[in-house]
């Protein structure tokens, strides 16, 4: 593995597991919109700005993750609501 390799199959990890959690989320919890998935990123990102202290290279690979998975899954919900018709939409 290389020097970075670490953090590539960390990266992964991390974005496989929150994508799917947020996934099976949007799929069974019915109190839970796209609006919530969309403040809940706002969030992520607020957090992410919050490094005065440092998280270290593994902190910011997380973060990074966790934001990358939740943008797939939103991409992957507005392409839906999109090609639902207007009646259909939240």
């Amino acid at each position: 593995m290389s020097a970075d390799g670490w953090r590539d199959k960390k990266f992964q990890e991390v974005f496989d597991i929150v994508y799917a959690t947020t996934k099976y989320r949007r799929l069974l919890d019915p109190g839970f919109g796209i609006k919530d998935l969309e403040r809940l990123l706002a969030t992520l990102y607020v957090n992410e700005g919050n490094d005065q202290s440092g998280r270290g290279c593994l902190g910011d690979t997380v973060s990074a993750a966790t934001i990358a998975a939740h943008e797939q899954v939103l991409a992957e919900w507005r392409r839906d609501l999109a090609s639902q018709g207007p009646e259909t939409r939240e």
